[in-house]
């Protein structure tokens, strides 16, 4: 502490002399003396501050060393009192002797021994030495603690930002948070790459650590690197759920464009078949006298019901598509999407309705996004979880090589204060 005093003293003086020159000319000047002149009254403040405090340490040092020494002479005395006491306990036992037959019945203390008296009262006297020490040692203690707070209580003054870079340093427990966050994450992101439907929980779990990492590199106490390895994985896995879900919407869309179609062709073959039934029964109708309303109601009745057919023909083919199952897949076709039965499901069933209307474009369309969706889906799972377990294994690899590296990535921040 005496020899960072010394430092700042240096420095301020050296900030007053800048501050002071009158060699320097133009508008920049005046700015700089300025600024020199605060910097150089902050660094007075510190430096007395570390004065104060190294004052402070030293003499409790002094005091300590005497504490210190009456509890080490405390001890001692406690020893060789003891030894006495235990030495004639000795002699006690070989006189009355172990084996019965050799007991000498006769030998029975008459009255304690002076030395052994007088040992008991030099160890009850040791103790007490050693308690009326440690009494006034904590309250030297308390008194120096007293006193450096008071000296630490001035102008100077960390900002909220510097509150806000002492706390993390000193919050060990979001480290270890964050390491259980991101270990975590790797496990479910390889999971993941087999079952995209818990890619959330792993994009959860990035998206934690990339905070905490953040907020340490922010405030010094961590690396850019690492944060750059979060993103980096979190718009991997975030690029992978967005592809599972555009696939899915792929899927429902090309269903209904299919059941569509169907409807619309169901309808018009069901028409087309019921258009001569129509024409023969209005010919018969001309016949038996088709002016007379009983003939035009007759005909009327006959066109709602054919109408009605060929709805019922349209719905049931749109119903037959929407409700079908989908396709089974092969053991390649599940391997083409990391494993997942679902997201290849759906590829295949796009393409089955592709394939039922080669002519229709959009159908067409939505199975070349699904393939192309599919690969950013392969390819986003792995890289992100690339990237972690990357991360993670030259960690253990490197003997700390690898994290010291990192480190290195850690831009100090200007204007910490940590006096």
């Amino acid at each position: 502490m005496k020899t960072i005093a010394d430092y700042l003293r240096t420095q301020a003086a050296a900030l007053t002399a800048m501050a002071d020159a009158d060699n320097l000319k133009g508008d920049y000047a005046d700015e700089l003396a300025e600024n020199s002149r605060g910097l150089g009254r902050k660094l007075d403040l510190a430096e007395e501050r570390y004065r104060e405090v190294q004052g402070h340490l030293s003499s409790w040092s002094d005091e300590l060393e005497e504490f210190q020494k009456k509890a080490d002479k405390a001890l001692r005395d406690a020893k060789e009192a003891q030894r006495v006491i235990d030495s004639h306990a000795r002699d006690q036992d070989d006189k009355r002797a172990p084996d019965k037959k050799d007991r000498d019945k006769s030998f029975e203390p008459t009255e304690e021994d002076p030395v052994l008296k007088h040992a008991k009262e030099d160890l009850e006297d040791a103790r007490k030495r050693l308690n009326a020490a440690e009494g006034d040692y904590r309250e030297r203690a308390s008194h120096f603690a007293s006193r450096i707070r008071s000296s630490i209580d001035d102008d100077m003054k960390d900002s909220f930002w510097n509150e806000i870079k002492g706390w993390v340093a000193d919050a060990e427990w979001l480290g270890k948070i964050a390491d259980w966050a991101s270990s975590a994450a790797t496990i479910v992101g390889i999971v993941a790459m087999f079952f995209p439907a818990i890619g959330v929980i792993a994009l959860a779990l990035t998206a934690v650590v990339a905070v905490i990492h953040i907020t340490q590199a922010a405030t010094g106490n961590g690396s850019w690197f690492d944060v750059v390895m979060d993103l980096g994985a979190l718009k991997m896995a975030r690029n992978g759920i967005k592809a599972a879900k555009a696939i899915k919407a792929l899927q429902q869309s090309s269903r209904k464009t299919a059941a569509d179609l169907a409807k619309d062709g169901a309808t018009a073959r069901s028409a087309q078949a019921n258009a001569g039934a129509r024409k023969t029964a209005a010919r018969k109708s001309r016949k038996r006298g088709g002016t007379s309303s009983r003939n035009r109601e007759r005909a009327r009745a006959r066109r709602l019901r054919l109408e009605g057919e060929n709805r019922a023909a349209g719905k049931k083919a749109s119903n037959e598509i929407r409700d079908s199952e989908m396709p089974q897949i092969t053991a390649q076709e599940k391997a083409g999407v990391l494993g997942d039965a679902q997201v290849a499901k759906q590829v295949k069933d796009i393409k089955k309705w592709r394939d039922a209307y080669p002519d229709h474009t959009g159908l067409a369309d939505n199975a070349r996004q699904a393939e192309r969706h599919k690969d950013a889906l392969q390819g986003s799972w792995i890289v992100s979880t690339g990237l972690d377990a990357t991360d993670k294994s030259a960690d253990y690899a490197t003997d700390d090589a690898y994290s010291r590296v990192k480190d290195r990535m850690t831009a100090p921040v200007p204007g910490t204060s940590q006096w």
